[in-house]
Parts: C-alpha cells; structure tokens; sequence
C-alpha cells in the first residue's frame, strides 16, 4: 500500500517544489488527467491502490475520455496553471513517485490505458529554473463584491470570493454529458470544474488554484455552464 507521506516528498524532491500542498497539487493534476482516460471500474481500482487522500483525484465523475500524450500534458499544464513543458517535468515527478511506491500498480497502470500515455508522461521536461520564467499569469482574483454582482446574471450560482458552486438536478442518462460537456469548456477557457455527484444530479464547485480563489474565467465558465445545462436538460 502506498503510504501519502511518502509519495508527497518524493513528488516534492523530484519536481523540486516548496511545499507538500504543491507535491499533492502536482498528484492530484496528473492522477486526475489519467483517471479520466480509464472506465469508471477502473478509477476505482486505481483509488483502492492509492491513499485516501488522493480519492477526489482519482474517483472522477463522467465517461472514459480518448486523448493522446499531448493532449493530457496540456490538460496537466491547465489544472496547474503553468506551461506545458513544466507541467512534463511534474508529471514525471508524480509517475517515477509512483513507480518507487508500487511499480506493480504502474505496470497495471499502463496495461490499462493501453497506450504510450504514461511514458509521454513520464518523458523529461524543462527543469523549474527554466520553466518558471514562463509561466502564464495567474488571472486576477475577484472581491466578494465582483463576486456577488457576477452571480446576479448567472441560475442557481451561490458562493463568495473562495468559490461558487451550482447544484444541477437532471436525470442520471443527462449527467455524463453535462460533465463531459463542461470539462471540455473548461479545457477551452484554460479553467477547471470540480464535478461532484448527488442523488438528483451533479453540482459544479468552480475556483481558482491552490489559493482557492475566484477569477474571470470561473465566471466565464459558469456562463457556460448555464447553457450546457439548458442544452443538455432539453435533450440536446
């Protein structure tokens, strides 16, 4: 069984990062990026094999997703807000945390997946040094006040500067393209959905980075929230 302390300062030593927080926002980017390609049983057999801690990442909502080296470095990238090469050096830091854990669970990993992803995400990439000079900005993060007016012409948004959420009700067939639909908005919009399941549907927790914080582009992505659900609600 893999031990989490153990994994976050390996993942910290390897990818050269200041914290642990930054080490699990490294394993939670990378875990969820791949547990999105794999069948739903899948994500649950990977979770058995992880710590606790990791089950958010790992245990996410929707159908298995198709998508090839590139596209799941760039998707890293998004979710850690940093460039593409950075987000390669990092998730090299997560799989070779990983296979020192569990090779087993690796190897199994890779069967899995049946395809070369774990080694476009295992490949070198550029070291901190060189990557953070090329860093994107972070967006701008919003007052409770921008907050509040924002949420006035959004459905059913409740929430303060530290994150909004959206509770949409739909049947369970509408459910997995809603979701599917979203993550790929906020794919475009280089923004992340946090995608939770109730009983009568699924609810949207919408932030920015580890800080937790509410930016344009969360507001921008709840816009389109609000029509993939009228979309998906009426069928479409």
């Amino acid at each position: 069984m893999i031990k989490y302390q153990d994994l976050a300062s390996s993942i910290q030593r390897r990818g050269e990062l200041e914290t642990a927080e930054q080490a699990r926002a490294a394993a939670t980017a990378v875990l969820s990026t791949v547990a999105h390609c794999l069948p739903p049983a899948d994500r649950e057999r990977m979770a058995e094999q992880l710590p606790g801690i990791l089950d958010d990442a790992v245990l996410v909502p929707g159908q298995t997703e198709l998508r090839g080296g590139t596209e799941l470095i760039i998707e890293v990238a998004q979710r850690l807000r940093t460039t593409p090469e950075r987000a390669r050096y990092l998730a090299k830091a997560v799989t070779d945390g990983l296979d020192e854990q569990d090779p087993a669970m690796v190897d199994d990993l890779r069967t899995r997946l049946g395809s070369d992803l774990l080694e476009v995400l295992g490949a070198d990439g550029e070291t901190p040094s060189r990557a953070e000079s090329v860093r994107p900005e972070v967006p701008t993060e919003l007052s409770d006040a921008e907050v509040e007016q924002e949420l006035r012409g959004l459905t059913g948004w409740t929430g303060d500067h530290t994150g909004i959420q959206r509770e949409v009700n739909l049947p369970a067939d509408r459910v997995p393209p809603l979701v599917e639909r979203v993550q790929r908005e906020a794919r475009r919009l280089n923004d992340h959905a946090h995608a939770e399941p109730t009983g009568d549907g699924v609810r949207f927790v919408l932030r920015t980075g580890q800080k937790g914080v509410v930016t344009r582009p969360d507001i921008d992505l709840a816009r389109r929230i609000d029509q993939a659900v009228l979309d998906i609600g009426s069928g479409g």
